[in-house]
């Protein structure tokens, strides 16, 4: 309590969790006399205003003008992954496309093959040739079988692959033939004519680029070979060369920026304003919408890239920062109808909503958005800001503190922020196929065991195939029948249980070099045998890298915190994105998500169970 002998000396701050508003209230039913606005009592009107705080305010007038310096260095160089080579960065490709693509080798599928061998074949028989598909089809000639065991248990893949072989040529091979020369050398002279045509049409179908003008790499190094007496000169290389990828977009020689360990992708932009080089590396993107955010920004580390900038001087008209259903800054100005802020509620931790509602009713006149345009694919430093108002007065905006700064990369290791404005050449949006492979992980305290369960696996059409309804549990072989007449125990003992076969253990070890770094290394699902030892049944996720190499599978082996006990759902899905000069890109991307918790696989040791 404050007193006359006590007098208060401590002043309470602003709260953001209390405040006091002012609400007209009317006790008659009829709402005319307030909806008329009356001014008969000027009086009145300005007490009114004195009363809502019109009258408190600053000796400053409104912006009316803003002259923004800015320059602009674009991204010139990339880097996949952290040890990968930097080339130059493409340009007219959204950069989801560029980090999430996959390469060719895990991309492409047979349906791919026989679409473009279909065209082939359409573009023949129009030009006159159409008679050469019998022989086409025999010599560039598509599988009549899977060649995995999840597609050869599909029964539409197998109908599919069977429908095509022996109808359709393998459009891969029939390019490879195409690039290398072989292709036409097969034709009749009389059909040549008319094969070049439709392999010229089916060239600009399949989206093949012309061949570069000028001489071929490392053609110094074939200059002594031409000049030598009986010197033959060396034919031309293939084209189109060995990576092209027809119809979707795949990595070039840099190879792709998925760090199949640690699930996710890892890339590095550059840009060089004349002054410093600046690198910003994306280091743990999960594939969901790329984002200056990703980016961290690393200085001392170099891409090579070039100095390029451009100076940008605009004077921009300010307007008032608003959002729909704000309430009015002016008093006599009717406001929507349709929205009642006095209905607005908020709990203990709705302070969003009432910052947002207090920035309209309160701060509103105080905020002004200059719409500043620049490319995509930049990086921009603001040099200065003069702001001119409506009294003449010209003010230099100053930078905003660190601390309180968006839109700014900050440091990967904790160090300052760039002072830029990051704005990455992505995407708006994308139509993203239904996925075509899913690996869920996830821990089994139950087992003590971490697991990666192949949901759905893409065959060799590049269909999605459920392996979950596809496969059951392994079943221990049946034992023989014993004699009735013998004594056998009513009871059974067995070692373990078994899972279903794409179920795939992570079983838990040291790192070579790091015996105190845990990593959980993917191994085949041993399959019972009676008869010997038991069979290692091996997955046919992508994901997972089933590869082999010198006869043994290659490992993989993930850091144990990229298992969490919430687990995690990696995806591979086709996207589709339409970039700002109108071309359309398809790639084949690999997304993580959050998972649903601990898994149970019903593993269970040392069990006796009837006989």
């Amino acid at each position: 309590m404050t007193t006359v002998e006590e007098p208060r000396t401590v002043t309470e701050g602003p709260s953001v969790t209390t405040w006091t508003r002012l609400e007209p209230r009317t006790r008659r039913a009829d709402l005319a006399p307030a909806v008329d606005a009356r001014t008969a009592d000027p009086l009145w009107l300005l007490a009114r205003q004195w009363q809502l705080g019109e009258f408190t305010g600053e000796d400053a007038g409104s912006p009316v003008t803003a002259r923004v310096h800015a320059e602009v260095a674009p991204f010139t160089r990339y880097r996949p992954g952290p040890y990968a080579g930097a080339v130059g960065l493409p340009a007219g490709l959204p950069w989801e496309a560029l980090v999430e693509r996959e390469a060719a080798a895990t991309a492409g599928d047979l349906r791919h093959a026989v679409e473009s061998g279909q065209q082939l074949l359409r573009l023949l028989a129009a030009a006159g040739a159409g008679e050469l598909a019998g022989r086409v089809c025999a010599a560039y000639p598509v599988p009549s079988t899977p060649p995995d065991g999840a597609s050869a248990a599909d029964p539409e893949t197998v109908g599919y692959l069977r429908i095509a072989a022996g109808r359709v040529p393998h459009g891969d091979l029939a390019l490879r033939a195409c690039a290398e020369g072989r292709f036409a050398r097969e034709v009749p002279a009389a059909l040549a004519a008319a094969v070049d045509r439709a392999v010229a049409d089916w060239y600009a179908w399949l989206g093949v680029p012309p061949r570069p003008a000028g001489p071929r790499p490392g053609y110094l190094l074939q200059l002594p070979a031409v000049l030598a007496p009986g010197g033959s000169r060396p034919a031309a290389p293939p084209w189109p060369p060995a990576d092209f990828t027809p119809l979707f977009s795949t990595p070039g020689l840099e190879g792709p920026a998925w760090q199949r360990e640690r699930l996710e992708h890892e890339a590095a932009v550059a840009a060089h304003d004349g002054r410093a080089e600046l690198v910003l590396t994306a280091h743990e993107y999960d594939g969901n919408r790329l984002d200056w955010y990703h980016f961290d920004h690393e200085p001392g580390t170099t891409l090579e890239a070039r100095p390029a900038v451009q100076d940008v001087v605009k004077v921009l008209l300010p307007t008032p920062v608003a959002y729909a259903g704000m309430p009015s800054t002016r008093f006599w100005e009717l406001e929507d109808a349709r929205v009642n802020l006095a209905g607005i509620g908020a709990g203990a931790g709705d302070l969003a909503r009432m910052f947002v509602l207090e920035y309209g009713l309160v701060y509103a006149n105080d905020h002004f958005l200059l719409p500043l345009e620049l490319p995509v694919g930049s990086a921009t430093r603001v040099r200065s800001l003069l702001v001119t108002d409506t009294f003449g007065n010209q003010t230099l905006v100053p930078a905003a503190a660190e601390g309180v700064a968006l839109f700014r990369p900050s440091g990967a290791t904790g160090g300052g922020a760039a002072d830029v404005l990051v704005l990455p050449a992505t995407a708006a949006t994308t139509l993203d196929s239904a996925p075509v492979e899913e690996v869920r992980l996830g821990r089994d305290e139950t087992a003590n065991l971490a697991w990666a369960i192949e949901r759905t696996v893409t065959g060799a059409t590049g269909r999605p195939i459920d392996r979950a309804a596809q496969v059951g549990r392994a079943a221990v072989p049946p034992r023989p029948p014993a004699d009735p007449d013998a004594d056998v125990p009513a009871l059974s003992y067995a070692f373990a249980t078994t899972v279903p076969e794409n179920w795939v253990p992570l079983l838990p070890g040291p790192t070579q070099d790091r015996p105190d770094v845990v990593r959980l290394r993917r191994v085949p699902l041993q399959q019972p045998n009676r008869d010997g030892a038991p069979v290692a049944v091996t997955g046919h996720s992508r994901l997972l890298d089933w590869r082999e190499r010198d006869g043994r599978l290659v490992e993989l082996a993930f850091p144990e915190e990229e298992v969490p006990r919430v687990g995690s759902r990696v995806l591979r899905r086709w996207q589709l994105a339409r970039w700002a000069d109108g071309s359309v890109h398809l790639w084949l991307g690999r997304t993580r998500h959050s998972g649903a918790g601990e898994v149970s696989s019903g593993l269970r040791y040392d069990t006796v169970q009837p006989r």
